[in-house]
C-alpha cells in the first residue's frame, strides 16, 4: 500500500500573499488604536504593547486574552481587519496557484488572522479552489500559533497525524513548533535559509513548486 499523500499547511500573511507591502501595516494601525482606546494609552504606548505582544505571545491577541480579559476578541479581530482596506492593498506572491495546483495531497490555509479574513483574502486571490479547508484563529477556540493546540486543532480537523502535515511558514516559532510535533517543515520567504527546525527552505513559490518534483 502506498504511503499517505502529504496534508499541507500554508500560513497566509507573508505566505500566500506579501502582508508586509502595506497590509500589515494597515492591520498594526488598527490594532493600536484600537488598545490605546481600550487600555487608556497614548498610541505610542499601545504600539509598543501590541509588538511586545507579538513577539512574546506569537499573536498580539494571545496578550490581550492573558493580561486583559475584559476586552472581546472578535470586537478586536474585527476592528484591527478592515477588509475593503485590506483587499484594496493585497498582493498575492508570484505563482502561488501554480506552486498549489503541482503539489501532492491536500492543502489547508492555517492563519492567526480571523477566518472572516483568511476567506477573503483568498478568495480574492483566486486560490480557494486549492484548499479542503481555511483556519482562522476563531475556527480554533482562539488558540493560535505557535502554540501546539492550535495545530491539534488543526490536526483533528483534517483528521490525520502531525506526521502527514507539512507546514509552509515564514514564522521561525511556528516552524520550531510544527517540528516538535512531528510535522515536516518548510521555511519560507527570502529570509529563509537552511535550520535544523526547516525540512526544506523555500525563498519564494517557485522554489515551493519544485518539492512536488522532489517528492514524486
Amino acid at each position: 500500500m502506498p504511503p499517505p499523500q502529504p496534508v499541507w499547511l500554508f500560513d497566509l500573511d507573508d505566505t500566500l500573499h506579501r502582508a508586509d507591502a502595506g497590509i500589515f501595516l494597515l492591520i498594526n494601525r488598527r490594532m493600536t488604536a484600537f488598545m490605546a482606546r481600550e487600555l487608556g494609552l497614548s498610541l505610542p504606548e499601545a504600539s509598543d504593547l501590541r509588538e511586545h505582544y507579538w513577539r512574546h505571545y506569537g499573536a498580539t491577541l494571545g496578550g490581550l486574552q492573558r493580561h486583559h480579559p475584559h476586552i472581546r476578541p472578535a470586537d478586536f479581530l474585527r476592528q484591527s481587519h478592515h477588509l475593503p482596506e485590506l483587499l484594496a492593498a493585497l498582493q498575492a506572491m508570484p505563482h502561488a496557484a501554480e506552486a498549489l495546483a503541482a503539489l501532492p495531497g491536500r492543502k489547508a490555509v492555517f492563519s492567526n488572522g480571523p477566518a472572516f479574513y483568511v476567506r477573503a483574502l483568498v478568495e480574492a486571490m483566486g486560490l480557494g479552489g486549492h484548499f479542503d479547508a481555511l483556519f482562522g484563529v476563531d475556527d480554533l477556540a482562539l488558540h493560535h500559533k505557535p502554540q501546539p493546540q492550535s495545530f491539534r486543532l488543526v490536526c483533528a480537523a483534517l483528521a490525520v497525524p502531525p506526521q502527514q502535515c507539512i507546514l509552509v511558514d515564514d514564522s521561525a516559532a511556528n516552524l520550531q513548533a510544527a517540528k516538535a510535533l512531528g510535522m515536516r517543515t518548510v521555511w519560507f520567504g527570502s529570509r529563509a535559509e537552511p535550520q535544523p527546525f526547516a525540512n526544506h527552505v523555500a525563498r519564494d513559490m517557485l522554489a515551493v513548486r519544485a518539492l512536488a518534483d522532489e517528492m514524486a
